[in-house]
């Protein structure tokens, strides 16, 4: 089923639709999730720093008006107390005018100072160094000396004031004073000046208790409306927002019974709640986790709730909130819910509409399938043929399908023309094999192939072998007996391969044979060939060629080199390469000079004459058999005969080559020198 087009279509883009649906799905659920989750927490966290914001504004409004009424109290009394300076001042001018004794002088100031009043419950009083009360309003204090005069919070009044008076000029304090007329302490504020004069102390007293009581109203005020506010924020679904302070008291419950949250205990620590909640203010944006069922649903367990929970230290007082956790997470399970049906819902039209596009490609191709199948079975050869189904598709589709069509049908005419044009160049190919067959054979029967070629003259062996790179090649190798005592055998490679070369060779080594019967001196031979190939060479061609002679009975070897590969002299030093004067190729140039060479060949000596198919053979990494693999090989094989030998070198060949393609035509040859003769 899996085997046609179309359902590998469909299950190729229903697998992408599906991956890609996971891949939503599982993204959707982690990172919009997670977002939501966040957005959720942010939201708390907001509603929590705006309560801490607002209430942060409304405390340092308090505050001011604090401020306010306290530096007001203080300029009046700083201006009384300047008024009862210039008092004193006049009272003291009558003295030293002579008008009034200081004595009498004092009792006025003081009996003027004592009848001053310029608040309820305020008023002034006179002391001197010694701390001795010279004026007050209650009469039983008068002529006190009261040094340790403390207030209820048990701070020395008198005696520090002194002190400060005297350094400042001027100083305010604030102590506290019950005077007996209720139970609670008063608040009190006061402003001491130091008349150096008289060595007096003034002190003016006024009742600040008023001002903190209207601050604790204005407290009680917020609290009311953090109240209101809270009662109107909803967390999750049955979430809130709750106060309390340092104290562990609940200021705004928020709906909750008395004792809730306070008396908690987190079953999971066995901590109180409340110090939980205190110890996640430090951290006031990570919240904190725990287990607490709702008075409020009696019905339901403890279950797992999240506080976010913000310290305000003005006041100690601490603003946090209470939400089921679940609740929390709930938007965003929905909203994962939302977008799985979302997905899925566009999963499903995508399958419905990929299957009607699968479905209207694959026909046409199932179509065109058919077609191929039978298309073999047509007859190529006949000139007219009925006209198929699919010739009507490019008109109907203008898509790749027309496409393909319409490429069939190409196909289709052009095999036809292939066939015709198949028939008549196998033909010609035919013949042309047939040509490069006769011309191989030919080719082969211009050089000596028949071995050992003098079986009566055992004082030398020679054995040689061809083997072309292609149907015909340059390479050629020739021996023959000039006289009875000497046997002239040449090597040589043409320049490129097939017929060219192979006639190119036919004629270099006619001019050879011929030329060594009219010459003695081998130098003079090459220059001969050479001169008569280089006679209308318009295709430039050329070859290489090196050959000798062999005088049988002394051992000696006259040769020459004509740009050809030096052969190499095995004897019982081993494989060394000689190196007769190397001249130009021939067909080059005319009246090219060539040099020769004359050496002895001891019995058992043997020379390896090749061209360079031989050591420019490759194998597959391109790498060359070279000309010192080649000394390698001929030290390894040793004194073997000479056919033997040779095959041993062909077989080696073979091996390095180890599959590579003959690039070039391989031929060698061997001579080897057996004895004297008489």
């Amino acid at each position: 089923m899996f085997s046609s087009i179309k359902m590998k279509m469909l299950c190729l883009i229903v697998g992408i639709m599906a991956a890609t649906a996971v891949v939503l799905m599982l993204h959707t659920k982690r990172e919009v999730g997670n977002r939501m989750l966040r957005a959720e927490e942010k939201a708390i966290r907001n509603a929590i720093d705006l309560t801490k914001l607002d209430l942060e504004n409304q405390y340092q409004s308090l505050l001011f008006h604090k401020v306010t009424v306290l530096l007001q109290r203080k300029n009046e009394m700083q201006n009384l107390a300047r008024l009862v300076y210039s008092m004193l001042d006049n009272c003291h001018n009558l003295y030293r005018g002579g008008v009034l004794s200081e004595s009498e002088a004092q009792q006025i100031a003081l009996s003027w100072i004592k009848r001053q009043r310029f608040e309820s419950h305020a008023f002034f009083y006179v002391y001197d160094d010694r701390c001795l009360i010279l004026s007050h309003p209650t009469s039983a204090l008068e002529g006190r000396e009261m040094p340790d005069l403390k207030d209820t919070k048990g701070v020395k009044l008198l005696s520090t004031m002194l002190e400060r008076s005297r350094k400042e000029g001027g100083a305010f304090t604030t102590y506290f004073w019950n005077d007996g007329s209720g139970s609670e302490d008063a608040m009190k504020l006061g402003f001491f000046f130091y008349y150096p004069r008289w060595k007096w102390v003034v002190a003016s007293s006024v009742d600040i208790g008023d001002v903190d009581a209207e601050a604790h109203k204005s407290l009680g005020r917020i609290i009311g409306e953090l109240q209101e506010s809270f009662e109107k924020v909803r967390i999750a679904q049955t979430g809130h927002l709750f106060l309390f302070n340092g104290k562990k008291e609940m200021l705004v419950p928020c709906g909750l019974p008395p004792g809730a949250i306070v008396k908690d205990v987190n079953p999971e620590t066995g901590r109180p709640l409340l110090d939980e909640l205190t110890a996640a203010a430090k951290t006031p944006d990570r919240p904190v986790r725990y287990l607490w069922k709702n008075p409020n649903e009696p019905a339901s367990d403890a279950a797992p709730h999240v506080s976010y929970v913000s310290y305000f230290k003005t006041l100690d007082w601490y603003i946090a909130s209470i939400a089921r956790e679940d609740e929390i997470e709930r938007p965003a399970r929905d909203l994962v819910l939302q977008e799985v049906l979302f997905i899925s819902i566009i999963f499903v039209i995508g399958i419905g509409i990929t299957y009607l596009l699968v479905n209207g490609i694959s026909q046409p191709l199932k179509k065109l399938t058919e077609y191929a199948k039978h298309l073999p079975q047509q007859d190529f050869t006949a000139s007219e043929h009925a006209p198929s189904e699919i010739e009507r598709l490019p008109q109907r589709y203008g898509d790749e399908v027309g496409r393909l069509a319409r490429s069939f049908l190409f196909m289709e005419d052009a095999l036809r023309q292939y066939i015709k044009d198949l028939q008549a160049t196998t033909a010609a190919k035919e013949r042309i094999e047939s040509e490069l067959k006769i011309a191989r054979d030919i080719q082969l029967s211009i050089v000596p192939k028949i071995f050992p070629p003098f079986p009566d003259r055992p004082e030398f062996d020679l054995y040689a072998t061809l083997l072309p790179a292609k149907e015909v090649g340059g390479d050629f190798y020739d021996f023959f007996l000039i006289d009875e005592d000497h046997l002239f055998f040449t090597v040589g490679d043409v320049s490129g391969k097939g017929v060219p070369a192979s006639l190119f060779m036919a004629v270099t080594k006619t001019l050879i044979r011929a030329s060594v019967v009219g010459h003695d001196n081998l130098h003079e031979v090459l220059t001969h060939v050479n001169n008569n190939l280089c006679e209308g060479n318009d295709a430039c061609m050329f070859v290489t060629v090196f050959c000798g002679v062999l005088n049988i009975r002394t051992g000696e070897v006259l040769c020459t080199n004509g740009g050809h590969n030096p052969p190499v002299h095995c004897c019982a030093r081993g494989a060394e390469y000689l190196q007769p004067p190397d001249g130009m190729a021939l067909g080059i140039m005319e009246d090219a000079g060539y040099g020769a060479l004359r050496f002895r060949m001891e019995p058992g000596d043997s020379l390896f004459l090749y061209t360079d198919g031989v050591t420019e053979a490759t194998d597959p990494e391109d790498r060359l058999f070279s000309e010192e693999y080649l000394t390698e090989c001929l030290v390894d094989l040793g004194d073997m005969p000479v056919k033997e030998k040779t095959c041993a070198m062909l077989d080696r060949i073979h091996s390095f080559a180890r599959g590579a393609p003959q690039a070039d035509d391989i031929t060698m040859l061997i001579l080897r020198f057996n004895e004297r003769s008489s």
